[in-house]
């Protein structure tokens, strides 16, 4: 590396260039911009001292303080989770920032440990989970902790999506297993670990918080 360091020559403008086999810079010639020959190599700053050309390139799952972690790719563009997956927020210019997403729809359970207890359903993702989620069924060990499955309301299309994620046990959609996911109805039967729960749509063709 020195040696190809005592061969190269740098012209006025900052480009290197090898004067063996060029008379002048190749770079100012054509028009075309190189690099600085070693980006690592140190740079002398304003005060006289000398730092690191090297700069670390920003994680870009970062938020703009840096902190790892805030940017999820699977999420559609008009959906953003907080640091926690209970506080669901749907980036909508007619809500204030910070105000909880808008209610499209409700889940009740109709057998189980929880029977009677309802469940709001909001603008993107909704996570069932026995400990943490969106939708939070405490009372049914057969639930897992979290992310058994999620309900997702889609507002481009008005529909209603439901998903097996990380469950143990099958989730079943009108009595039939969800491999995937499956687009939800009015009234649907939904059975997650040994609950059964109902589903109430709100938002749909008739009706979408964008008209509002």
């Amino acid at each position: 590396m020195a040696e190809i360091h005592k061969k190269i020559k740098t012209c006025p403008n900052g480009h290197p260039y090898d004067p063996s086999r060029y008379s002048t810079c190749p770079y100012c010639g054509n028009g075309t911009f190189a690099p600085t020959l070693d980006p690592f190599a140190a740079a002398e700053n304003s005060s006289g001292s000398h730092v690191s050309g090297f700069q670390p390139t920003i994680d870009p799952f970062s938020d703009a303080s840096g902190n790892v972690g805030s940017f999820d790719p699977t999420m559609p563009p008009d959906v953003r989770l907080s640091g926690r997956m209970s506080q669901t927020m749907y980036v909508d210019p007619h809500t204030p920032q910070g105000a909880p997403a808008p209610v499209v729809g409700w889940l009740v359970v109709l057998d189980g440990p929880c029977r009677g207890t309802d469940f709001r359903i909001h603008v993107g993702y909704n996570y069932i989970g026995r400990t943490s989620g969106d939708i939070c069924i405490q009372s049914d060990g057969t639930i897992s902790a979290e992310r058994d499955s999620s309900i997702t309301y889609v507002p481009q299309t008005r529909g209603f999506y439901i998903a097996h994620e990380m469950g143990k046990n099958p989730l079943l959609l009108n009595g039939k297993p969800v491999i995937r996911e499956a687009e939800l109805k009015n009234y649907d039967r939904i059975t997650v670990g040994s609950t059964q729960l109902v589903f109430v749509g709100l938002s749909g063709a008739e009706f979408d918080w964008s008209e509002v």
